[in-house]
Parts: structure tokens; C-alpha cells; sequence
């Protein structure tokens, strides 16, 4: 089985991210809007990203969902990536993490990506249970998984530790059976 196909709604194409999509990964990952809201370090050189790529791409033969670029079907652009990590094979558990481009930020896109890739796991994956982090203070994150049908379980107090301050996170989790898909 393919983890990792092409996956189309009405927007967007969600794809395997390749070499090819260098820079526009450059753009996403070293973007200062992005960063302040995200759950992880910051990535800042060409160097990082070429590791990051590589380590995406080679996540491609691990025989689980990995990671999708989101591509805008208009213009062929990679707007942003959904990623699938911390699979957890003994308890059918995994957590989606993603970014878009502020530049496409309010359109519904993310809700769109979100929506499309729950569905693929649940209907073609053994997967029980989704998990989502986002930042407390990240009030759009938080609406996305809402939209997207995932339930808020409850922050995680001083979580996690970037730029010397200690960050609460929201925990959001969908489950095989919140949802009938057909």
C-alpha cells in the first residue's frame, strides 16, 4: 500500500514533497510569521533545509503516512505541509503537525488539508486516533482542529521550552470513531 499518495480536493493537491521543492520549502520553513507560532525550533539556513527534505523523503519508505505538500492545484505552488509523525504502531496512534504560508492563511485551506487527511487515515490506514498540538496562545490553530472535527483534551502546562520561555500547548484528538466515513 501507498502511505503516502496524491490525495485531491477541490483546491488542492496533497503530494509527496520532492528535490524540486527546495525553495518553496525555504520559504515556508524560515518564514518569521510562521515561526512564532509553531511548535518547534527555528530552521534558518539552506543547510537545515536540505537535511529537513532529506529526512522527509527518506520518511517516504518507512511504510506509514509521513508527510504531504499541500500544492495549489491554480498555480502548482507548495503552499504548505502536513505532517505525520510519532506513529505509534502497538496503540494505532499518530500526530499531525502542519504550516501553511501566512499568505494563505483565512481561505479555509488548512481546514480543507486537515479534512482530506483524516479521512485517508482512517479509511486506508490502521490508525485509531489522531493528535494534534498547537501553541495556547495560537487561537487559529486551535480553530482549524475544531473545524476539522478534532476535540480540545486539555492544555499541557510549561509543555514544552523555546527561545528561554517555557509554552503551554492545547492537545486535540480525533478518533476512528468520532466519524463515519463512507
Amino acid at each position: 500500500m501507498d502511505y503516502n499518495p496524491s490525495l485531491e480536493t477541490r483546491r488542492l493537491i496533497l503530494r509527496k514533497i520532492s528535490e524540486a521543492d527546495k525553495m518553496d520549502l525555504f520559504e515556508l520553513l524560515t518564514n518569521s510569521q510562521i515561526d512564532k507560532k509553531m511548535v518547534w525550533n527555528h530552521l534558518d539556513d539552506m543547510n537545515e533545509i536540505t537535511e529537513y527534505l532529506n529526512e522527509i523523503v527518506g520518511s517516504y519508505h518507512n511504510n506509514q503516512p509521513s508527510c504531504f505538500g499541500i500544492e495549489l492545484k491554480e498555480s502548482g505552488k507548495l503552499i504548505g505541509i502536513i505532517k505525520l509523525f510519532n506513529y505509534d504502531d502497538e496503540f494505532k496512534c499518530v500526530e499531525v503537525h502542519y504550516m501553511l504560508l501566512p499568505s494563505h492563511h483565512r481561505q479555509g485551506i488548512m481546514t480543507e488539508t486537515l479534512l482530506k487527511v483524516i479521512a485517508f487515515i482512517f479509511n486506508e490506514t490502521d490508525i485509531n486516533r489522531i493528535e494534534a498540538f498547537c501553541l495556547k496562545k495560537n487561537r487559529a490553530a486551535g480553530k482549524v482542529l475544531d473545524k476539522a472535527g478534532m476535540h480540545l483534551e486539555g492544555v499541557l502546562r510549561e509543555k514544552i521550552f523555546i527561545n528561554d520561555e517555557f509554552i503551554d500547548l492545547k492537545l486535540y484528538s480525533i478518533l476512528k470513531s468520532d466519524i463515519q466515513y463512507g
